[in-house]
């Protein structure tokens, strides 16, 4: 269960089938229409109606089924009250486990239903300290392990980005990476996405630094990222404002055996950020052209392995070791323990 906005849960399902699983898929609301998001976006209490009926749906349809695992996977798009998402529970013999891909504080309703659910990862590593939560990084899909490693003069850009930009300290920031890497010779591709023409123009109204710039609609498949990624050294990457845990792009940087360039300065404490491989951002300039010029080290296999998405599934099906590639001494025994 869960979104079908970015693709995760379908790769999630090809790799549950492709270890021999039997998997069916159902949207974590009623609707996709821009007419429910919209009032969703308000409030869930005015499609709470619409939602009811959902739930008892999937309640029906649940119970008709033998199934050994309810899997959700998502974040605030979870609509449910404890009361509709009890009558899921109530219908299944089935384990719950859940996966959190934003903000636990973002999640409003799917916390009020954490007691529904027998297992919570989170890629979140402050939520995983404070509301008893299991760390598990998201994953790169098999395609980026397939990506030549290349050397010197193979590459035909020093760094890519390509991504989501509307939030406004999000594309602040990666542009002025890019500005600093072009400044300084480097060649740069760069795809810029807005979700809409309407967006594109009200970021422009209300912040300057988008002004002047080229924006895409129409976001790249993964053939189309995978392509781009073969032909570049590095990629650069920030997170959403106030998140800290590792973005899908990390993971495939990682995945794909690039450099990576990132404002996520928690990336530090995680295993393969330690080859050298990894340059934070912090508005300073230095560093970089060292950055550039050094080989890139490739981390062992075993660490490879452990974001990938197949263990990523072996961990929520409970067949994998838990996750222990973030080290941090600041963090508290119970992280620890649940990471």
């Amino acid at each position: 269960m869960g979104p079908r906005f970015f693709g995760y849960r379908d790769r999630v399902q090809d790799e549950l089938v492709r270890e021999g699983h039997q998997v069916e898929c159902v949207d974590d609301r009623p609707s996709e229409t821009v007419w429910f998001k919209s009032l969703a976006k308000i409030s869930y209490h005015f499609t709470d109606r619409i939602i009811l009926h959902y739930a008892e749906d999937l309640a029906e349809r649940i119970a008709k089924e033998d199934y050994n695992m309810v899997l959700y996977l998502g974040g605030m798009s979870f609509c449910f009250t404890h009361r509709q998402f009890s009558l899921i529970r109530k219908s299944s013999n089935a384990r719950f486990v859940a996966y959190l891909w934003d903000a636990f504080v973002n999640c409003k309703r799917f916390g009020q239903c954490r007691d529904l659910f027998d297992d919570i990862y989170s890629f979140e590593v402050k939520d995983c300290e404070r509301y008893d939560l299991k760390l598990r990084p998201l994953f790169y899909s098999n395609t980026y392990r397939s990506i030549p490693l290349g050397s010197e003069g193979y590459f035909d850009y020093d760094a890519c980005f390509i991504g989501s930009v509307h939030q406004y300290t999000k594309f602040k920031t990666v542009s002025s990476i890019v500005k600093e890497l072009e400044a300084q010779g480097y060649r740069v591709f760069k795809y810029y996405f807005m979700p809409s023409r309407v967006a594109e123009l009200w970021c422009k109204l209300t912040h300057r630094c988008y002004r002047g710039q080229v924006f895409q609609y129409e976001s790249l498949n993964t053939t189309q990222v995978v392509e781009v990624y073969t032909r570049s050294k590095a990629v650069i990457d920030s997170p959403q404002n106030g998140q800290n845990g590792l973005t899908m792009r990390t993971l495939e940087t990682l995945g794909a055996r690039r450099k990576l360039i990132t404002a996520n300065e928690d990336v530090m404490h995680y295993d393969f950020a330690q080859y050298g491989d990894v340059l934070v951002w912090n508005s300073d300039s230095d560093g970089i052209s060292g950055f550039m010029r050094s080989p890139y080290e490739c981390p062992p296999e075993s660490v490879l392995d452990s974001y990938s998405i197949k263990t990523f599934v072996q961990t929520l099906l409970g067949e994998a070791p838990p996750y222990r590639g973030y080290h941090n001494d600041d963090c508290c025994n119970e992280t620890e323990d649940a990471s």
